[in-house]
C-alpha cells in the first residue's frame, strides 16, 4: 500500500501522487487493487417504454373524447379547449420543469399565474357578467383552480421523474399545499362561486400530498431526519 509523508494517510490505488496533496506517494503497490468510483446517479428516473405508450395513449384518447362530446351535444361553445389546454399545459409544465434545475416551483407558479390573469382579462373583456347575474366567470370559477390543480399534478410528476435533494423536496411540497389552498381561501372571499372545482383542487392536492409524503425516496426521507434530528 502506497503512503503520503505530508497528509499521512495511506492510498489504495496505483497512483504516483497523493490525490489530496499532489505529492509523490511512497512505498509499494499492491498487486491487484481496484479503482473505486461512486455510483453515479442519472438526473431523471428513466420511464419505462410501456409508461411512456400509456401516456401518450391516455394523452391522445382523452383529447378524442373531449371533442367528440363536444361535437355530439355542441350548443355552439367549444367548451372543450379548456380541457384539453389544460392537458397540454400540463405536459408544457412537466417538459419544461425536467428541463430546469432551479426554482421549478417558483417557474411553474409564475407560468400559471400569468396564464390564469390572461384569461380572467380576456374573459372580463369578452363577456358583460353585470348584464346577466345568473352567469359566471368561466376563467375565475373553472380555469383558476383547476389550472392551479394541473400545476399541483405537474410538480408532483416532476418529483416523480426528477432526483431532487431534501431543500427542493420540501419547498416543492409547500408549493402544492399553497396551490390546494388558494381556490378555498377565494371561494371563501366570494370571488369564486362555484363551490366543485376548488374543492376538487383541494382534495386531489391533499391526495397527491400524502402519496407523495408516504413514497418519497428513502434517502431524503434519511436527509430530513438528519437535518431535524428526528
Amino acid at each position: 500500500m502506497k503512503h503520503c509523508d505530508q497528509c499521512h494517510v495511506d492510498v489504495k490505488s496505483h497512483r504516483k501522487y497523493c490525490p489530496l496533496c499532489h505529492q509523490l506517494l511512497t512505498g509499494e503497490v499492491e498487486d491487484f487493487i481496484p479503482e473505486v468510483y461512486p455510483k453515479f446517479f442519472p438526473l431523471r428516473r428513466p420511464l419505462l417504454p410501456f409508461t411512456k405508450k400509456v401516456l401518450r395513449v391516455t394523452t391522445i384518447v382523452a383529447i378524442f373524447l373531449l371533442m367528440i362530446i363536444n361535437a355530439i351535444n355542441f350548443d355552439g361553445k367549444l367548451w372543450s379547449i379548456i380541457p384539453i389546454g389544460a392537458i397540454l399545459y400540463f405536459w408544457v409544465l412537466v417538459r419544461y420543469g425536467l428541463l430546469t434545475n432551479q426554482n421549478v416551483p417558483f417557474r411553474i407558479a409564475f407560468l400559471t399565474t400569468i396564464l390564469i390573469v390572461l384569461l380572467v382579462i380576456y374573459d372580463t373583456n369578452t363577456i358583460d357578467y353585470s348584464q346577466n347575474t345568473t352567469s359566471v366567470s368561466w376563467a375565475l370559477n373553472y380555469v383558476t383552480p383547476l389550472g392551479l390543480l394541473v400545476a399541483s399534478v405537474a410538480i408532483s410528476f416532476i418529483i416523480w421523474l426528477k432526483r431532487i435533494n431534501y431543500r427542493d423536496y420540501l419547498f416543492y411540497l409547500v408549493t402544492i399545499l399553497v396551490f390546494s389552498f388558494v381556490p378555498l381561501v377565494l371561494f371563501f372571499l366570494d370571488v369564486i362561486q362555484v363551490a366543485w372545482p376548488s374543492i376538487t383542487t383541494f382534495s386531489v392536492a391533499i391526495l397527491i400530498l400524502a402519496i407523495i409524503v408516504f413514497f418519497f425516496p428513502k434517502h431524503i426521507k434519511d436527509e430530513i431526519k438528519k437535518r431535524f434530528h428526528l
